[in-house]
């Protein structure tokens, strides 16, 4: 079986798809090193979730540390600690080493095998041939992507940014506004009797009128509404009168000039 898979190719081809995984993996850390640093290096005061996460994290280290951080600590671990595609940077670059030492061990295998079984020399180098042409893609898509480089980059723009310009800064401002708020409260002076509510605004001139208007309207109202009222007692009033004897009427009379003469 072996014998079938080097003289049909079978290895150089897996080999050289072996090594082409690893060399994928490259660039796949290369790309997201490229996004994270366009993310860390941006001025906008709107950061995506990797700058969002950090300044939290930073946040709640600071409170925890009692405002005391090791900021290039901070970020190392944090860099170690981040993940994509459910890997850290690490795993990645484990794995594509990983790739690369698995084709170089096929490619050990395969010569072994052909030296052991005395195969032609022609195989032999169309194994050596695939090994030196994995090794060299490898070692220039290294030489490309330059992860190294782009590693530190990136720690030196997120140190950049906790130690002058993101979230230290922002901490300290806000803890700057805050005490200033407290100390302006402090300063006012409280008078007896006077009680204002928080949020409460003073009335303009315009809302003043509109209430004033309003409650006349209601008085209006209320005065329309008694007077109907008044009216409606004395017809019914002036019923009863009517219906009664002359007598009853006189003797009605005169108790109400007495009670109102009283």
């Amino acid at each position: 079986m072996i014998r079938t898979i080097i003289e049909t190719n079978t290895l150089l081809y897996a080999m050289a798809a072996v090594g082409m995984l690893g060399i994928l993996c490259q660039f796949l850390i290369s790309r997201r090193y490229k996004l994270l640093i366009r993310e860390a290096s941006d001025t906008q005061l709107e950061k995506r979730d990797f700058m969002k996460q950090l300044r939290y994290k930073f946040r709640m280290d600071k409170k925890r540390s009692n405002e005391n951080v090791n900021i290039p600590v901070f970020v190392r671990r944090s860099m170690c600690d981040y993940r994509f595609m459910r890997m850290t940077f690490h795993q990645w670059k484990r794995l594509a080493g990983g790739f690369y030492i698995v084709s170089m061990a096929a490619a050990a295998a395969g010569l072994i095998y052909c030296f052991r079984t005395g195969l032609s020399d022609t195989y032999i180098q169309n194994i050596l041939w695939a090994a030196g042409g994995v090794t060299a893609v490898t070692v220039v898509s290294g030489l490309w992507t330059d992860l190294p480089y782009k590693a530190s980059y990136l720690q030196m723009e997120l140190e950049d940014y906790f130690f002058h310009s993101g979230a230290a800064v922002e901490y300290q401002e806000a803890e700057q506004e805050v005490a200033a708020t407290a100390a302006v409260k402090t300063k006012i002076p409280s008078m007896i009797g006077i009680r204002k509510k928080n949020g409460e605004q003073a009335e303009t001139k315009a809302q003043r009128e509109k209430r004033e208007l309003k409650t006349n309207l209601a008085k209006i109202k209320d005065g329309a509404r008694e007077t109907a009222a008044s009216d409606t007692e004395r017809e019914r009033n002036r019923e009863l009168l009517r219906q009664m004897d002359s007598k009853e009427q006189e003797r009605i009379i005169r108790d109400v000039l007495a009670e109102f003469l009283a």
